[in-house]
C-alpha cells in the first residue's frame, strides 16, 4: 500500500476511535449532545491553560465569538463558568 493509502486509513482508524470516545462521554455526560460542533470544539479548549483570546485565534474566529459560545455552552451545561466546567467534567 502506498503512503496515501495508510494516511487515509490512519484518517479512518481516528475518526472511528474519535466517535467511540464522544459515546463513551455521552453515556456519562448526556448534555453534552446539545452542544454544536463549534461548541464542542470550544468546550475541548476550555480544559487548557489557553485564554479565550488563545482559544480565538487558534480557531481563526474572534474573542466575541469564543466568549459568545461560552456563555452557550455555560447555558446548555448548567454551569456558572470555566471553573464549574474544570470540576464537573474533570475526569474528560
Amino acid at each position: 500500500m502506498n503512503e496515501s493509502g495508510s494516511e487515509g486509513m490512519n484518517y479512518f482508524f481516528y475518526m472511528n476511535l474519535a466517535r467511540q470516545e464522544y459515546q463513551v462521554m455521552l453515556k456519562k455526560y448526556p448534555e453534552i449532545a446539545s452542544l454544536s460542533p463549534r461548541e464542542l470544539e470550544v468546550f475541548s479548549y476550555l480544559f487548557s491553560d489557553k485564554t479565550l483570546a488563545e482559544i480565538a485565534e487558534e480557531l481563526f474566529i474572534t474573542y466575541s465569538s469564543v466568549h459568545f459560545h461560552c456563555k452557550n455552552i455555560y447555558r446548555k451545561l448548567g454551569v456558572s463558568g470555566r471553573r464549574q466546567i474544570l470540576i464537573k467534567y474533570k475526569d474528560i
